[in-house]
């Protein structure tokens, strides 16, 4: 928890460094300005053809020297002048028992802060260097300023400290979440004996070669039918590539009268009546009691906890809700709840009764899902919460997987604005009854690294792209690409280093199936952070050819589109369900431990499935 409040305060340092600069140069401006000058030197006559060039040459370099800094640089320099809370940070966490492979710049340069902290000393021995922290702080820890050189290297320890800990190079050995990087991966001697077992678990070939033809024969297969579909008028390149709007479906009339039928034939009913319904057709409540309920009490009991957990009302606003119970055993109901994941085993059970009806069979796909985070307001007071940039308020992340056919199957808190390629892969992991070949995510769900593991797990993530930019198509090294579409190829992966390294990386994913690690573990470790890192670069490689095959299918196959966008919305229309259901604040005393939140998702999971199920039996019925 600690390393987790410094990575937050290191977080909030930088932000506030940047809101204190103000607007900075307007690029726009001086690019305008350039075209200005450009456009006089050449018109008619404004300057004799021999003395062309040296003016061009003479603009240029003035335009260098008039370049203004980056944002980046101007939020390290004011760092620097106000250190005082950079350095009280770093005093806390110096003491820490740091451990790393070899000799780690961020350690050794920690070190160094430590002994000169005991000695009481603010300026920097001539002969200290840090060359391993960023060539970014070399001149300044260089510089004649020995104080500024002494406030630099504390910044840039701090900074490449928190680097090294989200990419695993540095760690606390006791620590599960900060543990080594080395810890990821199932212990070598048990590799070398298992490793063959592990590939077949996988399906995968023990030859990176068999794994790398099937999916470059797709690349290709994909590329060309991209440039088919632009040459045909399908799809517009310029520099970019832009897909048509898909044209809204029609809907029959009789559909919507069918529908107006249908909602007046089921009628309404209050929450209450929809959980004993469904529990007595799933019995649930003995999945949370581990046996048969004894008396109406036990029951209440249950409810209690299940509604405590997964709505905004307190033990004392269910208490009296229910005069049986007191707040106080309903307090006990809610940590007993909480335990053994019986919240989330009853959520499955529930789950399954519903895709049991077999009105769901026409409703999508069995092997097709979406996830996706929905915030939840909570008080400032709780160290996990971060500022929902929508809604301006402190919130905390639940993260839920949604069948095609409806229905959550898996759920999880996690930290917003930060990347959830993780959890989304852990899902899928973790979920063993029921199939899932693709996964549909928005563009926070993915990333080139989490796309390969992905797939080697045996699934494929289909993420929806915001950003053009990310829209471009990625192909080997020497691979011929099409006139049509040359400005959105780029040909630069290097399939060298996934063969390289072919086995680190089901090495890895073998690590993650087994349970030996997590999926947000691993790719926490393996994110942008681990740039340079040969796994990384390797797992990147094998993530453009797979986000190439991918968008290839998605530009061109406009029913594969359609398909996907109806999943992504039909989680929205489960975040809106929940919404429904939880519409208040969590409470601090519930959002400070990861074990009470994992309950809150849980829970609020359960009772959003519960009316998915209560609607799908009465349409059933209906039917």
């Amino acid at each position: 928890q600690l390393i987790l409040m410094v990575q937050r305060r290191v977080a909030d340092l930088w932000r506030q460094a940047a809101a204190s600069l103000g607007d900075t140069a307007n690029w726009a401006e001086l690019y305008q300005s350039l075209l200005g000058e450009l456009a006089g030197l050449c018109a008619k006559g404004a300057v004799p053809d021999a003395d062309l060039r040296a003016r061009l040459e003479a603009l240029v370099a003035a335009s260098q020297q008039r370049r203004p800094p980056s944002r980046a640089s101007l939020v390290r320099e004011h760092l620097i002048e106000a250190v005082r809370p950079v350095r009280s940070l770093l005093l806390a966490i110096a003491k820490l028992p740091w451990q790393a492979t070899g000799d780690h710049p961020a350690v050794q340069a920690l070190a160094t802060l430590r002994d000169l902290y005991t000695r009481g000393a603010r300026t920097l021995p001539e002969s200290t260097t840090a060359p391993g922290l960023g060539p970014v702080w070399n001149a300044t820890i260089a510089g004649g300023d020995r104080e500024r050189a002494f406030r630099a290297l504390e910044v840039a320890t701090l900074f490449a400290l928190r680097r090294s800990v989200r990419n695993g190079s540095v760690w606390i050995e006791h620590s599960l979440t900060f543990r080594g990087r080395e810890r990821l991966f199932i212990p070598a001697e048990r590799w070398q004996a298992e490793a063959k077992r592990h590939y077949a678990r996988l399906s995968l070939p023990v030859t990176p070669a068999q794994f790398l033809t099937s999916l470059l024969a797709r690349v290709r297969a994909g590329v060309n039918a991209v440039a088919q579909a632009a040459r045909s008028g399908v799809l517009r390149v310029d520099d970019e590539l832009h897909l048509a709007a898909l044209p809204a479906d029609d809907e029959d009339p009789e559909v919507t009268k069918l529908r107006a039928k249908l909602d007046h034939r089921i009628g309404e009913v209050q929450l209450p009546e929809v959980i004993l319904a469904v529990d007595a057709q799933v019995r649930f409540s003995w999945i949370m009691l581990g046996r048969e309920p004894r008396s109406a009490d036990e029951l209440l009991m249950t409810y209690a906890g299940i509604l405590a957990h997964g709505t905004s009302l307190t033990a004392a606003e269910c208490a009296r809700m229910m005069p049986q119970l007191s707040a106080v055993s309903i307090r006990q109901a809610m940590r007993w709840a909480g335990d053994e994941r019986r919240l989330g085993m009853a959520c499955q059970a529930v789950l399954e009764f519903m895709q049991g009806h077999a009105i769901a069979t026409t409703w999508g796909r069995s092997d097709l899902a979406s996830s996706d985070m929905m915030s939840m307001e909570t008080t400032k007071r709780v160290w996990q919460a971060r500022l929902d940039p929508r809604r301006n308020t402190p919130s905390i992340g639940i993260y839920s997987h949604v069948r095609d056919r409806w229905g959550i199957f898996h759920a999880q808190p996690f930290v917003l604005n930060e990347r959830q390629a993780g959890v989304a892969i852990e899902g899928v992991v973790r979920q063993e009854r029921m199939e899932t070949s693709q996964l549909a995510v928005d563009t926070h769900g993915y990333t080139d690294f989490a796309m390969a593991l992905a797939r080697l797990l045996g699934f494929d993530l289909c993420p929806r792209l915001k950003d053009l930019k990310q829209r471009q198509l990625y192909v080997p090294r020497g691979m011929e690409v099409p006139a049509e579409i040359a400005a959105v190829c780029v040909a630069s992966v290097d399939t060298s280093l996934v063969e390289a390294h072919w086995d680190a990386l089901v090495h890895l994913t073998a690590s993650v199936m087994s349970g030996h690690a997590s999926a947000v573990a691993a790719l926490a470790r393996f994110g942008s952070a681990a740039r340079g890192d040969p796994i990384y670069e390797a797992g990147v490689q094998l993530g453009r050819l797979l986000r190439t095959a991918f968008l290839a299918d998605y530009f061109v196959n406009a029913a594969f589109r359609r398909e996907l966008r109806r999943v992504l919305n039909r989680g929205e229309a489960v975040n809106a369900l929940k919404r429904a259901i939880y519409t208040g604040r969590v409470s601090p005393a519930q959002a400070k431990r990861p074990e009470e939140m994992q309950a809150v998702a849980d829970a609020l999971s359960l009772l959003a499935n519960i009316v998915m199920a209560w609607n799908t039996a009465q349409m059933q019925a209906v039917l």
